[in-house]
């Protein structure tokens, strides 16, 4: 314990000498410091020629080395995947309706005809192949024939309208479901399900007649016999087939139609398609034929929509009715526009359904276009200060902005409509820290007002504007320094640099505070009998130890951020951490050569605002006669003090809050949604808010990647996906697997490639029937899940397989404590899979995921590593283990009040919060230990150092915290999470932190805190020994005579003597003093 105050005194001995000789120096050559803080600030400035942004979230919050990153990587390099997709909610009372289709439409053409740079959709789009060789854009005819003379009567009448019943199209539709689908085709006496299927239309364009030969050749608007799901068919009634001899009239859907050779040959000698194997053309086709007939087929962009259903035909959309649109999304399984499967159900949300479960309206519906990177485009890595997901072209991005302005600025009436680009986030989030920024300066000007009111008097010439101009001033240097160097250093701007400034201003702040605090001590206590180079040395030589501490704890406390293992927080961390440091050291040279040369301006009556006006007149008072107020303050405060019913009042208000602060800490939810950091207002968060409200279900869909695999690797497959099945089937952590094996499995057994499964994974028969299913209408939809080691050729065997992929669907889990354990245990299902030498699962998500699985670590760690670094610091320079005791309490009673009221103010722990949460630690740490030292170099009892303790460094604790209030204030009507998180965090920082220095901590010294005994019997501080500057008396205190000390330098003098561990001697401080302390 003695060898630790002897080290201690030494240190804080040597700090004060120290500080007491710079406060000397620089004030009698202040010109030279000044020139010297601006050159190294321009030096250090050159860093940035290495300055760089990074705005891509997984380069910020996960690890270099994670498996999300190192998967990523292996992806680059060998499954490039450029497409970008872009949503549009379309959102009213029922989307399912003639008009609402119509809309869509509108907002559909708009968006085709965007051009960017020349560009359109059609010629940015990602390419998919047609599903269907026989696939046309043109509907295809269906002939009825009968030789009843009222046959075409009554076709004319049903192609009138004239003759439409209900149960002629889907008998009682709204009131039976699958079940009575399956009577209609077992009982004779039933309408035929498909006969009379497109009588609904009113449009006598579709349907021609031939009277003598008794046919009519049918153009269906909708082609529900080749798209539509597979429902029984009962047998035709009364038709009979006469194609050999019937001369057909064909009426097409609009004039452009042509219908294709291919089409009319399929119309009018085979059976729909639908009654027929899937894949029979190929049969019935020679190999070369069908390839080529592949070959030849035009790809089509990739987008879904409703309007797919009547292919983008102007004519049939504007002429649908709400029954078309009903029996479509409820029975088409095919897209129309392309061939391949379809889910319209899927894309509607909030659905309402009838009795047998058939979908009759719904509130909104998902549209969705994907446009692709071309190969070797110049991608714009850095788009703006938001965050970035997936960098892009020039061409890409400019269309996409082009896509949300037309979203957002297209109105329909009872429409809404929300779009969500891959580009949105970035933006969203950049428009929000530009326009928070707008705020931030307002609170910083608020700041800087109240800066000046408290620095200075109000008066003509000891307002100190321009002082508080300098202090300002040395924070943006900092900020300069801290930047440069980090910048030098290779660590990148992210977007929580921003943040910055309002962090260096609440601690430069303070720092400047207390100096000037201390420096009025020392005249408040000398008078004019002190020249301005002693008084400041004299303040220096205590504000300089006490900044010191503090500055200490900040730096360290980002210093141990810094080795974070997320490279966003370690980047920030750093760039903190130097700032801090290079604030400090300005403080106590380019601030304090200022305020000497302010003290010089005042001693010479200049004006405060025009310097070179001399005010010989000027009335030496503050108009608000602010010390008199706090001399009331401080004389009721001493009286509340001493009153134990004060003190009980602080005891149990801090156990209150402290209840409350454990309760809210034990509830908080631990969870990072990149969605959280948008503001609340953005159409992209509404987006999000909206879709989560009309899908309630949809989770997210992982991609199982696979590297090499061949024959061998498919009975491992197949393991995989039935054990997957089993865990679909628990509703617990996946809600589907789908994979182009299962349907591979089931076309190859259909379509008699194999007779069992296990004849598909043979060395010899495996590449071909991969290679004919991917050619297949059935497998062309997975040519995009694989990789090949060669090119793929219709008609030759497969090459080796390079990577494949399968997707996995999630549901929609609530938070980590879900999909944390549903990502582990997809990982290890197909890491022990054995389907190939490398699989993995990899979608955008899982960066935010494995953020949430080390953020609860990071953040314990440093809080952990910030609060030693608070122990050791304070116990070092305080020399006193009570005074460290009780300060190391007053940080963790506020940080469990910080994170408990988190909760109660909506608030989870993410990364801005566990940022801002080590940071806090920084802040509240400076309002306890100033306090602390103060109370320490005080003379008295423990009543009179706490009560002297708040007189002399209190108001600059105050002002400190209050400015920081000021600089946030504005932050509450923030948009941008990061800054309402900042807010919500550093404002119960600064209540708490204050409540905790200036209320609970004075409390507890009057009770428990640290005390000795002078020669004379009183109680005289027992650390800090060589400190022989006394606490400020109040206004009423004066200054002592001529030719002896006053009471207060008596006990110091005499503590300073009789200390056992006593370092500068009164000689050598009469030296330092240079004979000016009053005698």
């Amino acid at each position: 314990m003695v060898s630790l105050k002897s080290a201690s005194g030494f240190l804080i001995g040597l700090l004060e000498k120290v500080f007491y000789r710079w406060g000397v120096f620089t004030s009698k050559h202040p010109y030279p410091v000044i020139l010297v803080s601006l050159l190294v600030t321009a030096l250090c400035a050159i860093g940035f020629v290495n300055f760089r942004q990074e705005h891509q979230a997984d380069k910020l919050w996960i690890p270099p080395w994670s498996e999300y990153l190192v998967n990523k990587r292996w992806l680059s390099g060998n499954f490039q995947g450029k497409h970008r997709t872009e949503f549009l909610l379309f959102q009213k009372d029922n989307v399912l309706t003639p008009e609402a289709i119509q809309q869509m439409w509108e907002i559909h053409k708009k968006i085709s005809e965007i051009k960017i740079h020349g560009f359109t959709f059609n010629d940015i789009c990602s390419k998919i192949p047609v599903g269907d060789i026989f696939h046309t854009d043109s509907p295809s005819p269906r002939y009825e024939c009968t030789e009843d003379p009222t046959a075409s009567a009554n076709i004319d009448k049903k192609a009138n309208g004239e003759d439409r019943e209900k149960d002629s199209v889907w008998p009682d539709y709204y009131d039976y479901g699958e079940d009575d689908y399956n009577t209609a085709a077992s009982d004779p006496g039933q309408d035929d399900l498909w006969t009379d299927y497109y009588d609904y239309e009113n449009d006598d364009s579709y349907y021609a007649t031939d009277s003598a030969k008794n046919c009519t050749t049918i153009i269906p608007r909708i082609d529900f016999e080749l798209y539509g799901k597979d429902l029984p068919k009962p047998k035709k009634k009364t038709t009979t087939s006469t194609s050999t001899t019937t001369t057909s009239t064909t009426t097409t859907s609009s004039p452009e139609d042509n219908i294709s050779a291919a089409s009319l040959v399929l119309s009018s000698t085979s059976k729909p398609k639908k009654e027929a194997n899937e894949d029979e053309e190929n049969d019935e086709l020679p190999i070369d034929v069908y390839c080529n007939i592949l070959q030849s087929l035009q790809e089509k962009c990739a987008q879904f929509n409703l309007l797919e259903i009547w292919k983008y035909n102007e004519t049939l959309i504007y002429s649908t009715t709400q029954q078309e649109i009903i029996d479509a999304v409820n029975l088409l399984e095919r897209n129309p526009w392309n061939s391949h499967r379809a889910h319209y159900l899927g894309s509607l949300g909030s659905k309402t359904r009838n009795a047998s479960g058939h979908t009759i309206a719904a509130k909104s519906v998902q549209m969705y276009w994907q446009v692709k990177i071309p190969d070797g485009a110049i991608l714009v890595k850095n788009q703006g200060s938001g965050l970035e997901l997936e960098p892009a072209d020039q061409v890409t991005l400019d269309w996409e902005k082009a896509f949300v302005e037309i979203a957002l600025n297209t109105t329909f009436p009872g429409v809404s409509m929300y779009p969500h680009a891959a580009r949105s986030y970035s933006d969203v989030s950049t428009d929000a820290i530009f326009f928070d920024a707008i705020k931030l300066a307002s609170g910083y000007m608020l700041m800087f007002i109240y800066t000046i009111l408290m620095l200075g008097k109000l008066n003509a010439v000891e307002v100190k504007m321009y002082l508080a101009i300098t202090g300002i001033a040395s924070v943006g240097m900092g900020l300069m320094i801290g930047m440069g160097l980090s910048s030098a250093l290779g660590f990148p701007y992210t977007p929580m640099h921003p943040a910055m400034p309002f962090l260096a201003l609440g601690i430069g702040i303070d720092d400047m505070f207390v100096i000037v605090q201390c420096w009025n001590n020392v005249k408040k206590q000398h008078g004019s009998n002190i020249e301005i180079s002693e008084a400041i040395g004299q303040g220096l030589k205590h504000a300089g130890v006490s900044v010191t501490i503090t500055t200490l704890t900040d730096v360290f406390a980002f210093a141990i951020g810094s080795i974070s293992r997320m490279p966003g927080l370690s980047a920030f961390c750093v760039s903190c951490a130097i700032a801090l440091a290079a604030i400090y050291l300005l403080q106590v040279t380019w601030f304090v050569a200022f305020l000497a040369l302010d003290e010089k301006r005042i001693a010479a009556k200049r004006h405060g605002i025009v310097p070179c006006v001399v005010k010989n007149d000027y009335n030496p008072t503050d108009m608000c006669n602010r010390e008199a107020l706090f001399a009331k303050f401080m004389k009721a405060y001493t009286k509340m003090l001493s009153n134990w019913i004060y003190k009980a009042a602080v005891i149990v208000t801090t156990l209150t809050l402290l209840g409350f602060g454990v309760w809210g800490a034990t509830e908080i939810e631990q969870k990072f949604d990149p969605i959280l950091l948008l503001p609340k207002g953005s159409y992209l968060r509404k987006w999000t808010e909206v879709n989560s409200e009309m899908y309630p279900t949809n989770g997210w869909s992982s991609v199982v990647y696979t590297g090499k695999m061949n024959y061998s690797n498919l009975p491992y497959m197949d393991k995989l996906m039935d054990d997957l099945q089993d865990v679909v089937n628990q509703k617990t952590y996946l809600k589907s697997r789908g994979s182009w094996w299962l349907d591979l499995k089931k076309w190859a057994l259909k379509n008699h490639k194999a007779d069992t499964v296990e004849d598909i994974w043979t060395e010899k028969d495996f590449p071909m029937i991969l290679s004919e299913f991917l050619h297949s209408s059935d497998g062309a939809k997975h040519k995009r899940n694989f990789e090949f080691e060669g090119n793929l050729t219709c008609g030759n065997p497969a090459p080796p397989i390079k990577v494949s992929k399968f997707s996995v669907g999630f549901p929609n889990f609530a938070g980590p404590s879900e999909h944390i354990p549903a990502k582990r245990l997809l990982e290890d299902m197909v890491n022990k899979s054995k389907i190939s030498e490398r699989a993995f699962s990899h979608v955008k998500i899982y960066a935010a995921w494995e953020t949430d699985e080390i953020i609860g670590t990071e953040l314990y760690r440093n809080i952990g590593l910030a609060l030693v670094a608070v122990v050791v610091v304070t116990l070092v320079l305080l020399t006193n283990f009570q005074i460290c005791f009780m300060v190391f309490c007053c940080v963790i009673l506020t940080l469990v009040d910080i994170v408990g009221f988190l909760h109660f103010w909506e608030m989870t722990i993410d990364i801005i919060s566990c940022v801002s949460i080590v940071l806090a630690i920084g802040l509240c740490v400076d309002y306890s230990v100033h306090i602390g030292h103060a109370f320490l170099i005080a003379p008295g009892s423990r009543l009179e150092k706490a009560v002297s303790a708040i007189e002399t460094i209190g108001p600059a604790v105050f002002n400190g915290g209050f400015t920081t209030f000021l600089a946030l204030s504005l932050l509450s009507l923030s948009q941008s999470n990061i800054f309402i998180t900042f807010f919500k965090v550093f404002f119960l920082t600064v209540v708490f932190g204050l409540f905790h220095g200036l209320l609970m901590l004075p409390v507890m010294l009057s009770i428990l805190g640290p005390q000795s005994m002078d020669e004379n019997g009183s109680n005289a501080p027992i650390s800090s020994p060589t400190s022989s500057v006394s606490p400020a008396p109040s206004e009423h205190h004066s200054p002592a005579p001529a030719g002896q000390l006053g009471k207060q330098g008596q006990r110091n003098l005499s503590y300073i003597q009789d200390n056992v561990i006593s370092i500068i001697s009164e000689n050598s401080l009469d030296e330092e003093k240079g004979g000016r302390y009053p005698e």
